[in-house]
């Protein structure tokens, strides 16, 4: 087991590092919430057609990234599309359905989604998994079976399109995913099939590329939600659980600009981002097998200004079981990371020191000096600990 360099920088700045079996081994203390959330939302609820939105709320070096890091590990082993999305650096602004679609389509793993369909296409024709892997041409299988090529080729289109019919999707979404589908199974379209892949993310086509593709359709907030659903049902189609969205950073939502100090998002863009969290919420019943996890710091709980309490149509939706008690409450909506970190207990930064001490050293973690201006965080957060044992702990000392 050996780090990457992104990893190594991750860790160096207490971050959750992308190695997602590290995430996994790094991980202490999931008897507190993930040993109820994973168990029930990802094994039970989300594929049996269920959709949540939940939202983790906290100071910084509480736990957030890591949070999200490791629902995407457990989302990812047992069988989910899992995307993971930071605002601050994911690009177009989480405003609307449409630019929701377009993080979240250009950020999975088309591949193995088309791989997927394709052996369900098999599937349905006899050719099981030991027999046909999903990632080259069907029809030469076929025609092993004493069928001419154009016979061939006219039974797997035809199996094709008795697939995609079954799973209700939008027309558009039905020509674009069949002409995928004639690309890997039959015979090679590269002009469609990169026309296809462009459309499927979002993006405008030229004039004569929608007239030889067939996709007219363009993803708009009249559309978007019928987008978000079809992709949604190709997931669960090409032999997925389901859809997992995790965005962290939503403290962009009230930073302002280095450059220009003005807020990065204005009080319309932050309308329009909560007006799309309290659409997602409420289509609970029609977007199926689907979870998505929000994660920011404290201050959007606590700004009336900015945060969710400026947008009363969503905080009346994810304050249930939000009680000032002083406890930690698994089952809410708005997990609080801090409390969460509290019911762990004091001993908690200790044990996981300890923990991070053998993990670290499994994969081979060489440790340098470290630089004192990362001695800015409260000896308790979680942040503070990777970073104590990522860095040499004599020169630590002495540089700090």
């Amino acid at each position: 087991m050996a780090l990457v360099v992104e990893d190594l920088i991750n860790l160096r700045n207490g971050a959750a590092p992308v190695n997602l079996d590290l995430v996994r081994d790094m991980t202490l203390g999931t008897d507190a919430w993930l040993d109820r959330f994973v168990p029930y939302y990802l094994d039970q609820f989300i594929p049996s057609g269920g959709s949540k939105v939940k939202v983790l709320l906290g100071n910084e070096g509480s736990g957030k990234s890591h949070l999200l890091r490791y629902i995407q590990q457990s989302a990812q082993a047992r069988h989910y599309t899992a995307v993971y999305l930071s605002a601050r650096t994911a690009g177009p602004k989480l405003c609307d359905v449409p630019n929701l679609y377009r993080l979240i389509a250009g950020t999975i793993d088309m591949d193995q989604l088309i791989t997927g369909l394709s052996r369900k296409v098999a599937e349905s024709l006899g050719y099981g998994a030991t027999i046909y892997s999903g990632r080259d041409k069907l029809l030469p299988y076929v025609m092993e079976e004493g069928y001419g090529a154009p016979d061939s080729a006219r039974e797997i289109r035809m199996a094709t399109a008795r697939l995609l019919k079954n799973a209700d999707l939008s027309p558009a979404c039905f020509t674009c995913a069949f002409t995928l589908l004639k690309d890997r199974l039959i015979s090679d379209d590269p002009d469609g099939a990169r026309a296809a892949l462009r459309w499927f993310r979002g993006e405008k086509l030229e004039r004569f590329e929608r007239r030889d593709s067939g996709l007219f359709e363009t993803l708009q907030k009249a559309t978007a939600r019928r987008w978000l659903d079809s992709l949604l049902k190709l997931i669960v189609l090409s032999g997925q659980q389901g859809l997992a969205v995790l965005i962290d950073d939503l403290d962009v939502l009230y930073e302002r600009s280095p450059e220009t100090g003005r807020f990065l998002y204005t009080p319309a863009n932050i309308k329009d981002t909560y007006e799309l969290f309290r659409q997602l919420i409420d289509d609970a019943d029609l977007l199926q097998n689907f979870l998505l996890v929000l994660a920011g710091r404290r201050a959007m709980l606590d700004d009336d200004r900015r945060g969710f309490k400026s947008y009363e149509a969503l905080w009346m939706r994810l304050q249930t079981g939000l009680v000032p008690s002083g406890r930690f409450n698994p089952l809410c909506d708005i997990v609080d990371t801090d409390e969460h970190l509290k019911a762990l207990g004091d001993d908690f930064p200790a044990r996981l020191s300890s923990h991070l001490g053998t993990v670290f050293s499994q994969y081979g973690l060489k440790k340098k000096p470290r630089d004192p201006a990362l001695d800015t965080l409260p000896p308790q957060a979680l942040k503070s600990v990777v970073i104590n044992n990522v860095f040499s702990a004599d020169e630590a000392q002495t540089g700090g």
